[in-house]
């Protein structure tokens, strides 16, 4: 069972906050597309202390080789499946295949079931973990809000020059 799929996409920004599957998706009938652009809604704090509501819009890909070699300045974050070889043809990539360096460019998060043992490439790379548990759906939305507390953080501290 794969969690990664652009069309689950929206299971981050909505407001109810809850995961969907691809294959519950794909019940659905939903398309999957190869790219996708959301719109997140948040509050952002002006000088002075009042709190003004702003959209950000974040382009997600499915399929990051066909980026532009000035694309990948503005890439924030990677959803990573496990294996090395998901990370072919990417810039930054050591040349023993190993992805690290591309995780000290780009925020790097795995999703998985709580049930579902650890990818060993997982456990020794510099990824968030995001876990969700397949009984206690109503877990999911803590697990997405600490997604997009932890892509701000990063943000301020490497990628301050974007507009999020």
């Amino acid at each position: 069972l794969s969690l990664y799929k652009v069309y689950c996409i929206n299971s981050f920004t909505t407001s109810i906050l809850r995961f969907v599957p691809s294959d519950e998706k794909k019940k659905q009938g939903c398309q999957r597309e190869n790219e996708t652009l959301i719109q997140r809604r948040k509050d952002q704090m002006q000088p002075g202390g009042t709190t003004v509501s702003v959209t950000v819009p974040y382009r997600v890909v499915d399929q990051p080789l066909k980026l532009m070699p000035q694309d990948w300045d503005r890439v924030v974050a990677v959803f990573v499946q496990g294996p090395a070889w998901q990370f072919k043809g990417w810039p930054w990539l050591l040349p023993d295949g190993s992805p690290v360096d591309i995780f000290a460019k780009i925020k790097a998060f795995h999703l998985k079931y709580d049930e579902v043992r650890l990818d060993p490439n997982v456990q020794k790379w510099d990824v968030t973990l995001l876990e969700l548990s397949y009984h206690k759906r109503h877990l999911d939305r803590p697990v997405f809000l600490r997604f997009w507390e932890t892509l701000d953080r990063y943000m301020v501290k490497h990628k301050s020059h974007l507009r999020f």
